[in-house]
C-alpha cells in the first residue's frame, strides 16, 4: 500500500481483503453481498457496492434464456437493478459517507463482441444510474419506464445493440389459495394491446384481447403478444400452468430452505408454475443446502392420488445436484404418516452438467387428506471439488394427482 500511495495510487480490493489485515487506506468492493461493504464502512473504509444479485450485468436479464445469448447464469432483470439500495440503513450517518456508490460488473468469458457487451449493459446501466443519482424516496420504477423510451430512441440513433426486454409483456402471476386459482395480470411499458391464448396456440390479433386480469383454475398454456403500430411487437410471452390436485393447497415445510433461496416461501411448491430452465436464481426454485426437503400438503379433504411428480434443477458446477431419493407418505390426521412409495436415483457421474430432471413416481391409488413429500439431496461424487458433502437441492413444484 505504501508503494502505491507514494506513487499517487490507492488500493481497491474485492471484499476478500477483509479476510486478512486490511490496508489502512484500502477501498473495498463488496461483491459477495452487502455484508462486506457494511463491515468495511463500520471500520471507516470507503466502499463500492457491487453485489452479484443487483450489479452483475453478465447475468441473464430474462427467464426466457432459450432465446438469449449464452451467459454465465444468474438472473438480474432491469427492475431488480432499479430496486438496489447501495447505502444500508444499518449504518450510522458518518458510516454512510463511506459508501461511494454502486458499480456494475460485466465479466466477458461468454461475451465475444462489442455488440454483445452493449446488449448486456443497456438499458440496465440506465437503471443503475438512477440508483446512484436519486435519493431512495425519489426513485419510482414506473416513472423510470415512462422516461425510458426517449433514452432508447437515442440508443437507436447511435446504433447501439440494446436489450429490448422492457417492451415485452410483464406478467404478474399470483396464486390464490382461497379460490384455488392463479390470478394473471399482463402489462406493457406503453399499454400496447395484448392478445393471448390459453391452449398453447400462437397469439394473433384474432386471439382474445386482454382487457384485465383473469384467473386460471385448470391446466393452461398461456401465450401472449403485444402488438404495436410501429411493428415493434413484443416477444411471445409463454407460461405453462399445471393445476394438479395439490395446486393451491396449504403446505408446510418441516425443514427450512437456505435463506438466499427461500424466495416467496413454500407456496412456490404448489403454485402451478415451473422453472423455465435450470437457472435456480430466477425465483421459481426453492433451494435447500445439504438438507432434506420435507413438506406436508393439506388436501383439505380426503383425496385420491396415484402419481407424484417432482422436478429438480441440476447445475453440478454450483454444487446443485439431483435428488438421491424421493418418498411419499400419507395421513388422515397430520400426525401418523404411512409410507406410500419411495424411489432412489443413481448418483450423477457426469462432470459439470446443467439440466432440469423430472421424477415421476406412480403407485396404487391412495386416499388421504395429508401427504408428506421428502426429497433427499445427493452426496457429491468423487470427481467434484465438494466430494463427500451433501449437495444443494432445488425444487420448483410438487405435483400430486
Amino acid at each position: 500500500e505504501k508503494f502505491l500511495n507514494d506513487h499517487g495510487r490507492n488500493i481497491i480490493g474485492w471484499d476478500e481483503i477483509l479476510e486478512g489485515e486490511l490496508a489502512p487506506n484500502a477501498t473495498v468492493m463488496s461483491w459477495r453481498g452487502m455484508e462486506g461493504g457494511i463491515l468495511a464502512a463500520q471500520m471507516n473504509h470507503d466502499v463500492i457496492m457491487t453485489p452479484t444479485s443487483y450489479c452483475y450485468f453478465d447475468y441473464y436479464q430474462t427467464q426466457d434464456i432459450e432465446n438469449e445469448p449464452l451467459s454465465i447464469g444468474g438472473y438480474v432483470p432491469i427492475e431488480k437493478v432499479y430496486s438496489f439500495e447501495p447505502v444500508p440503513e444499518v449504518l450510522t450517518p458518518e458510516q454512510k459517507k463511506h459508501i461511494l456508490g454502486p458499480q456494475a460488473n460485466l465479466w466477458t468469458e461468454y461475451i465475444k463482441t462489442p455488440e454483445h457487451v452493449e446488449y448486456m449493459v443497456m438499458p440496465r446501466i440506465a437503471a443503475l444510474c438512477e440508483v446512484q443519482w436519486l435519493q431512495p424516496e425519489k426513485k419510482n420504477y414506473e416513472e423510470f419506464l415512462k422516461r425510458l423510451p426517449r433514452l432508447l430512441a437515442l440508443y437507436d440513433k447511435l446504433g447501439y445493440n440494446y436489450a429490448t426486454h422492457v417492451f415485452d409483456i410483464q406478467a404478474k402471476l399470483t396464486p390464490n389459495f382461497e379460490t384455488n386459482a392463479l390470478n394473471v395480470e399482463l402489462s406493457t411499458i406503453d399499454d400496447a394491446p395484448i392478445y393471448y391464448t390459453l391452449n398453447g396456440e400462437e397469439p394473433t390479433t384474432s386471439s382474445t384481447l386482454y382487457e384485465g386480469s383473469f384467473t386460471i383454475k385448470e391446466d393452461a398454456e398461456i401465450k401472449a403478444v403485444a402488438i404495436r403500430e410501429n411493428g415493434k411487437n413484443s416477444k411471445i410471452f409463454h407460461e405453462k400452468v399445471k393445476v394438479s390436485k395439490s395446486a393451491f393447497k396449504p403446505i408446510v415445510l418441516l425443514t427450512q430452505p437456505a435463506p438466499n433461496y427461500a424466495f416467496s416461501g413454500p407456496g412456490m411448491l404448489v403454485d402451478g408454475l415451473f422453472g423455465k430452465s435450470a437457472n435456480y436464481k430466477t425465483g421459481r426454485w426453492i433451494g435447500f443446502q445439504a438438507e432434506d426437503l420435507i413438506a406436508v400438503i393439506d388436501m383439505l379433504e380426503p383425496t385420491t392420488i396415484s402419481k407424484a411428480e417432482i422436478r429438480n434443477a441440476v447445475v453440478t458446477g454450483d454444487w446443485v445436484f439431483d435428488a438421491s431419493e424421493i418418498a411419499i407418505a400419507s395421513s388422515d390426521n397430520d400426525s401418523v404418516f404411512n409410507a406410500v412409495t419411495s424411489e432412489k436415483f443413481i448418483d450423477a457421474k457426469m462432470e459439470n452438467w446443467s439440466d432440469v430432471v423430472t421424477h415421476t413416481l406412480t403407485f396404487d391409488p391412495v386416499t388421504a387428506r395429508y401427504f408428506k413429500v421428502t426429497v433427499k439431496p445427493s452426496i457429491i461424487p468423487a470427481w467434484h471439488p465438494g466430494k463427500g458433502k451433501r449437495a444443494f437441492i432445488f425444487v420448483d413444484e410438487i405435483v400430486l394427482d
